[in-house]
């Protein structure tokens, strides 16, 4: 699909080698007239330029950080910001997303993308300043957290304007589960980016830019944007979403005992009083909220500032939502709110992904309880469930890769090779990168992120129950299997359009918000960049980005179905306690559910490999001759 464009775009793909230093320029439009913008146009590029023999850890590898179409916008919640690579786990396709000012700040200055190759010498950073751009000693920032690194640069560069996208000491350190930190707050986590830019030496990306963003037909723009404002405003999905109260997650909430995954998964009930003392609005993470704010664009402003003004914690201050932050201390059954938030935002400092660091320490914790590691192996820690000052301690020794730490920075999957011992009956892992999320239980959500073709991320399709994600009169369980891959499959096409266009997914296809839509995407789309598709073709486009992941991993790596299929402790384990006692996930049934997903998607169901046929009908053919190539496309 080829369509003229004439608004939207910033219209400039920066290319920078590290290596040489050299940096050049080429017009966006090119891949925009197929893949209209973000995440689309950054696998669409690693799928023809990623020479399948490069890992992750050569500096033939790109890092492509990429703005949505919508970005910069008015275009209510259209901040996100895509940044793919090869992933560090697995060396199939990485990705990560984040919000916050970086990504429209990025298009002010005159470019949609970032493509980065190569690796320096010494540590460096990129500064983009409108046409000005400049690769820059990074020395005096090299292990600084991800908080001094933007409080040092805004000093040294004197403008508090200017957005940064920087590593902290896990990247530096190349701990595989590290982020690439936003606006000290927002982490672009999962695949190991920040270890990317960390072995490439890539300290940040700072950006200030002066210009802005026309779009092609203004008074269209501006009426769809105001419907659309107006729809989030009135979502009673969103309202709930203000201060993070996002999805109900409050202790007499049924979600607790559909979401909850206690000790490292080995049950998903949790007492009312640990409840209570964690989430409780008097009693835990809320008690600590001071204020909201919001990313650019954000007519709702639903992230928490949280400030710890009493305690051992006492001074621990930033921004980021409390449900992750119970979630994550639940793994290791601390109730201690301060706790959890200490955890929470140390991550965001320390540069890691909390995902990552919550599933890989809780293995560590349950390693211990079973005898497998010892007090000698963790320099004197014990790590016993509930033990608070324990699992803040080691989140540091990861970042470090100090003692124990550097065993765990590599993964779970890892990690239990060298443990051995049966540890990896209890190692939660997908594809090899640590996955966060519950299966048992919320089978949609599960369903989603094990069929994720970047390895057990949820955004990538999981659904919870028709209030919250999936198609609009599509009638499916939280609990059952009926329906379920009807429902991902219309989940990952809403969530590719979100991240082409820059969109934040609680504004729509995620949470329970169901405020925007898919109609409403595609009006904005076609106002602001003066094009004029159908909801289906725009649709048509999510479904050939997702295709470009799938392609990807199969050129690069040796996935098929085997792989689409739960961590071994949620197939063999049932949940020990609680209202759903006795759930796991049964194979026959998720084979079931394989079947009618890959044939949804045109796929071969034996080996769940893409067919010519599936391709050449989203006018793929070039995507198909380049698997028949490698001898891994289904005729």
């Amino acid at each position: 699909m080829n369509i003229n464009i004439s608004g939207g775009l910033a219209g400039k793909i920066l290319r920078v080698n590290l290596s040489s230093g050299e940096t050049s320029v080429e017009n966006t439009e090119r891949y925009a007239r197929r893949f209209i913008g973000g995440r689309a146009i950054n696998s669409f590029i690693l799928l023809n330029e990623m020479n399948p023999q490069t890992k992750w850890s050569d500096p033939e590898n790109m890092i492509i950080f990429g703005a949505g179409c919508l970005v910069g916008t008015m275009a209510p919640g259209a901040c996100r910001i895509s940044v793919d690579t090869k992933n560090v786990f697995n060396n199939g396709k990485g990705s990560a997303n984040a919000g916050g000012n970086f990504g429209a700040e990025l298009k002010y200055a005159g470019y949609d993308h970032i493509i980065i190759t190569g690796q320096a010498e010494n540590p460096v950073y990129l500064w983009i300043n409108d046409d000005n751009v400049e690769l820059r000693d990074a020395s005096f920032i090299w292990g600084k957290t991800t908080y001094e690194t933007e409080s040092i640069l805004r000093e040294d560069l004197g403008d508090n304007n200017i957005e940064v996208a920087s590593i902290g000491p896990a990247g530096e350190n190349l701990v595989r589960g590290s982020g690439i930190v936003v606006d000290c707050s927002k982490v672009a986590g999962g695949s190991g980016v920040g270890c990317v830019m960390g072995i490439k030496k890539l300290k940040a990306v700072v950006v200030r830019g002066h210009g802005s963003i026309n779009v092609a037909q203004p008074e269209r723009f501006f009426d769809a944007a105001t419907r659309a404002s107006k729809k989030t405003m009135n979502s009673e999905g969103i309202k709930m979403r203000q201060g993070d109260l996002v999805f109900g997650y409050l202790p007499e909430s049924e979600l607790w005992d559909m979401s909850t995954l206690i000790r490292n998964g080995q049950d998903e009930h949790w007492p009312m009083d640990k409840r209570i003392n964690l989430t409780g609005i008097n009693t835990g993470v809320p008690k600590y909220q001071k204020k909201l704010v919001a990313c650019i664009s954000c007519p709702v402003g639903g992230l928490p500032f949280f400030e710890i003004d009493e305690g051992k914690y006492k001074g621990t201050r930033g921004i980021n939502f409390w449900t992750n932050a119970a979630m994550y201390a639940e793994k290791f059954d601390v109730d201690d709110p301060a706790a959890a938030l200490k955890f929470y935002l140390s991550a965001n400092q320390l540069g890691l992904d909390g995902d990552f660091a919550s599933v890989v320490l809780s293995w560590a914790f349950e390693c211990y309880e079973k005898g497998l590691l010892t007090k000698q192996d963790t320099d004197g820690l014990a790590l016993e469930w509930g033990n608070a000052d324990a699992m803040i301690e080691m989140e540091r020794k990861l970042a470090y890769r100090e003692g124990i730490g550097n065993l765990l920075a590599n993964g779970v999957k890892e990690a239990s090779i060298v443990i051995g011992r049966g540890s990896e009956k209890f190692a939660l892992h997908m594809k090899g990168q640590d996955t966060f999320d519950p299966y048992r239980i919320m089978k949609g959500f599960g369903f989603g992120v094990s069929t994720s073709p970047v390895a057990g991320r949820h955004l990538r399709g999981a659904v919870i129950d028709p209030s919250c994600s999936g198609p609009a009169g599509l009638d499916f369980s939280p609990t059952g299997y009926e329906n379920v891959p009807e429902a991902v499959f219309w989940q990952i096409k809403a969530e590719e359009i979100e991240n082409i266009a820059g969109f934040c997914v609680y504004m729509g296809s995620f949470g329970g918000a169901h405020a925007l839509e898919p109609s409403d995407y595609t009006e904005l789309i076609n106002s602001a960049m003066g094009i004029d598709l159908t909801e289906e073709e725009v649709m048509s486009i999510a479904r050939s980005s997702y295709n470009l992941e799938k392609a990807f991993n199969t050129i690069h790596t040796d996935f098929d179905r085997k792989d689409d299929y739960p961590p071994a402790r949620y197939m063999n384990e049932p949940v020990k306690s609680g209202p759903y006692k006795g759930y796991m996930c049964d194979k026959e049934e998720w084979d079931v559910m394989l079947d009618r997903f890959y044939e949804l998607h045109g796929w071969d169901k034996k080996t769940g490999l893409q067919t010519r046929n599936c391709l050449i009908e989203m006018d793929m053919q070039d995507v198909a001759d380049k698997l028949e190539k490698t001898g891994k496309l289904i005729p």
